[in-house]
């Protein structure tokens, strides 16, 4: 009888402890478009994702249950694509065979969640650095977007993506208005 009451013990322990995987999240961003082409250069373009997770939101519910969230797309591709896109528009086209190159490094993307039983509290948290290496040196800049939201009720799937999209779009902005990279950009490359 003690036998059956170890295994059954054993089996709802690890029940307890295994976690369903929860699907991908889905990120849009949106590229600034320029108005007018500002310049006629050519660079590369590359992305690397220098987190030590793989994850992008996790949900802490209390009593040690937390939820990890996994981008559907490598979160350093989406923003390199949303990068080029932006790029393009002020008249930098991304080459392979460029003697310059742009690369970002995303150093931190993370939504943390808070569950209560009727509110969740949102930390929102984003770092990128941009490293533009020409033949005539090395530019680098970090841009960064934080936010915090207290809302009533449980927290959604969309409410996640939409905070990390919204600071990913706002760093696309920064970098779009960042007077300083693209002076270095036009005189250096």
């Amino acid at each position: 009888m003690k036998k059956y009451i170890v295994i059954a013990t054993a089996l709802l322990l690890s029940a307890c402890a295994s976690r369903p995987a929860q699907p991908p999240l889905d990120l849009t961003l949106t590229p600034v478009m320029s108005q007018q082409v500002t310049s006629n250069l050519t660079v590369q373009l590359s992305s690397k994702d220098d987190r030590d997770h793989n994850y992008i939101a996790i949900i802490d519910n209390g009593a040690n249950n937390v939820e990890e969230f996994q981008p559907t797309e490598n979160i350093a591709s989406s923003f390199q694509a949303a990068l080029t896109k932006q790029f393009a528009s002020e008249g930098i086209s991304v080459d392979p065979s460029a003697s310059s190159n742009i690369a970002i490094n995303i150093q931190q993307a993370l939504v943390k969640v808070t569950q209560g039983l009727v509110k969740h509290d949102i930390e929102s948290q984003l770092q990128i650095e941009l490293v533009v290496t020409t033949p005539k040196g090395t530019f680098s800049k970090k841009y960064s977007a934080r936010s915090t939201k207290q809302e009533a009720f449980k927290v959604t799937r969309e409410d996640i993506a939409q905070s990390l999209e919204k600071m990913m779009n706002s760093v696309l902005k920064e970098i779009a208005k960042d007077g300083e990279l693209h002076q270095y950009l036009t005189e250096n490359v």
